[in-house]
């Protein structure tokens, strides 16, 4: 991919305007986009339906939804607010264990300008996350207040994990982490920086959230292309008017 002039464009010659993609889906999303598909320095290819199959997949469904459903569990079970007795499970040291070793991995990546690996570490803390919710099933704890100490935790390691990748995107995506630190309950400071997530815990255990926009909406991949290839089409026979006018 050769970005020139505002285009980038495409060994077969056609071109794709950067703006009217950053209008249509921000520039968090291109850049994720861009840097995690095509590695730093080289040329790489470029489709419409390869950039909202990425968008679904890795933000929508990924990490946007891993905000949303950790927000939304715990305004449902604790309004809000995190008690601060909380009980550990079999789970948490795999998920710590992980982020510990992801951490001087990224950094090593990001040295070498291998953005496209450092992304991908990052979203594998992501995943595991994710797959975190369905082992410890806090639907099924959230039946019992019994288990109000477990599902409390279950919460927290998701905030905390959550907080910590929101941090290790920031060089990435500078715009996505201030929307999650928002509905997870903290600002900018001395939870943002990166010394902060090398020490597991950081955050409150009583920490307080607020629901907020979805970061990343679905896509409907057949409508959005549909919709791009009339505007594609629009386009050439404006220019095509403009040519034949000269």
């Amino acid at each position: 991919l050769v970005i020139d002039g505002g285009k980038m464009s495409k060994s077969v010659g056609n071109v794709v305007d950067p703006k009217v993609l950053v209008d249509r889906y921000g520039s968090d999303a291109i850049r994720y986009f861009l840097l995690r598909e095509i590695a730093f320095g080289q040329d790489g290819n470029f489709t419409n339906e390869a950039l909202i199959t990425r968008i679904n997949s890795d933000l929508a469904n990924d990490f946007g939804n891993l905000v949303s459903r950790t927000v939304a569990m715990i305004e449902k079970y604790f309004n809000g607010r995190l008690p601060s007795e909380q009980a550990g499970n079999e789970f948490d040291q795999s998920i710590q264990e992980l982020v510990a070793q992801s951490i001087p991995k990224v950094e090593g990546h990001m040295e070498k300008l291998l953005f496209n690996e450092a992304l991908s570490d990052i979203w594998a803390i992501v995943r595991r996350l994710n797959k975190y919710i369905d082992e410890t099933t806090p639907w099924v704890l959230a039946k019992d207040e019994a288990n109000n100490p477990s599902l409390a935790n279950i919460m927290y390691t998701l905030i905390e994990g959550i907080r910590i990748v929101s941090v290790m995107i920031q060089p990435f995506m500078p715009r996505t982490p201030i929307k999650v630190w928002e509905q997870i309950g903290i600002s900018e400071g001395d939870l943002t920086t990166w010394d902060s997530i090398k020490t597991w815990g950081a955050i409150p255990k009583t920490l307080s959230v607020k629901k907020g926009d979805i970061i990343f909406p679905r896509i409907d991949i057949e409508k959005e292309l549909a919709q791009l290839e009339e505007n594609t089409q629009k386009k050439k026979e404006q220019q095509s008017k403009r040519r034949t006018v000269h």
